[in-house]
């Protein structure tokens, strides 16, 4: 068969519902194929265009139909030289084991045309006891193409140091087999787009010679194509923070009746509900634009990002609303010492009536509602200050470094979606993720005002520290 030299090649091969057309999509940005939790999905072989340069090379991702019988289908191929093999591959297995008939046409197209080959495994599944492996590796060295091993199914992102576990014993698994070029954690559902550099620097090692030029002009075409998706969600995170650094809400000046009212209520010497409370109401519109904010910044993520799906307000807002807390409250008569009274809105109010008397003299009043705000837990702060016209809510700077943090969480999340996996759910962080961003920023001493601008270097930092040997 001619092959043309400005098309490079990708066979993605595995056994029988491993998750090759999943992992189809998450590399290709794009829905393709059928996906369903049954074997033989996939019956045809289909190619795809993964990336391609200005000049015209294009490399090309073959989705092939999943192994069966891996053992009885090694033994075909090795019997095929032979006429007895050649003949029950070709007509009887046709008639009688269609199935079987189908994989050996789609190995025979895998053969002639692939550079490289992308063999996808259960990671869950011990290497040396799984019963299809060592048959499958037969089979990969009847196709002889250089083979790059993905660990799939592997869950949940996990600390980089259990990640390299897991390919050191594959890796350990797959050196008695010269044709494995490399082994990559690749999961389709949880991957990172960082890691698929790692693949194409496996892809360029594993590649022939007369390729790398054609090779190199698709991966700097694809590699433009990534950073761009990065810049992307790195100016809609600056575009967040920075609204949120600039909200404001003015709760009117209660009279000294209704300052004495909302005291008695929040400490509890009251059980009067109706009682309207200017700052409360502030600091729930704030939050509710907070909400739309954060909404509106995973709506932007998902979409840079090739996902689909969006963020839901009404299940967020319900859980800000029903996750108020007042903390830590402090005697009133302390708090004219300690210039302060707990947290929350009463924290500001009750340290105006501690410093002023009966006066009530606003002064500078300082209150933090903590509490969770969406599937995130958004810690909620407000700064209170005396304004022309009443008391102004401002997001504090401990809330906006919170922000901060979950913000970078939510675009980490969005990072490791995989398409395949279909629309966007909001699910539980790792929880080694907070801690690796805290450790970033600690020796950074940043001040709210800094925040935004340094959402590049933060990120970088964290996912070097995540995948150290990506370079992207």
């Amino acid at each position: 068969m001619s092959i043309d030299p400005l098309r490079i090649h990708l066979s993605l091969v595995s056994h029988t519902n491993i998750g090759k057309t999943t992992l189809a999509r998450t590399l290709l940005s794009r829905d393709i194929g059928e996906v369903a939790d049954r074997a033989h999905v996939t019956e045809t072989t289909d190619d795809y265009v993964l990336a391609r340069s200005p000049e015209g090379a294009e490399l090309i991702l073959w989705d092939t139909p999943g192994f069966g019988n891996s053992v009885a289908l090694a033994k075909r191929l090795a019997g095929r030289s032979n006429p007895v093999g050649w003949f029950l591959s070709e007509v009887w297995d046709r008639m009688a084991n269609k199935t079987q008939w189908l994989n050996q046409r789609a190995l025979k197209h895998v053969k002639d045309v692939s550079s490289v080959v992308l063999y996808l495994v259960n990671a869950t599944e011990l290497p040396e006891t799984a019963p299809y492996v060592r048959a499958e590796m037969h089979i990969l060295e009847w196709i002889g193409k250089p083979v790059i091993v993905l660990l799939n199914q592997i869950g949940q992102p996990r600390p980089h140091a259990a990640e390299v576990g897991e390919v050191e014993r594959w890796a350990k698994a797959m050196k008695e087999y010269p044709i494995v070029s490399g082994v990559l954690s690749m999961d389709a559902f949880a991957r990172c787009w960082v890691q698929e550099f790692m693949l194409f620097d496996e892809i360029a090692k594993a590649l022939p010679t007369d390729l790398d030029a054609a090779f190199e002009s698709v991966r700097q075409s694809w590699s433009r194509q990534r950073r761009s998706a990065y810049a992307s969600s790195i100016e809609a995170l600056k575009n967040y923070l920075n609204k949120l650094a600039g909200e404001r809400e003015v709760a009117p000046t209660p009279k000294m009746i209704d300052q004495i009212k909302f005291l008695g209520k929040r400490l509890g010497l009251t059980k009067n509900e109706n009682i309207h409370d200017p700052a409360e109401a502030a600091q729930t519109a704030l939050s509710a634009r907070a909400t739309d904010d954060f909404c509106a910044l995973t709506d932007r993520l998902i979409v840079v990002n090739g996902l689909k799906g969006k963020g839901i307000r009404k299940e967020i807002l319900q859980r800000m609303q029903s996750d108020w807390q007042v903390t830590n409250p402090v005697d009133p008569r302390h708090a004219a010492v300690a210039g302060a009274i707990g947290t929350g809105a009463a924290g500001g109010l009750a340290t105006d009536l501690a410093s002023g008397g009966l006066t009530l003299g606003l002064g500078t009043l300082i209150g933090t509602v903590v509490g969770a705000l969406g599937g995130a837990g958004l810690a909620i702060a407000y700064n209170h200050q005396k304004g022309a016209s009443g008391t102004t809510v401002t997001w504090s700077e401990a809330a906006l470094k919170n922000f901060f943090i979950e913000a970078v969480l939510l675009y980490l999340a969005i990072a490791h979606f995989g398409r395949g996996r279909g629309n966007w759910v909001e699910s539980e962080y790792p929880p080694f993720w907070r801690p690796t961003i805290e450790e970033v920023l600690e020796p950074m001493k940043l001040e709210a005002k800094d925040l935004s601008a340094r959402f590049d270097e933060v990120v970088r930092a964290v996912l070097l520290k995540l995948y150290p040997e990506a370079k992207f």
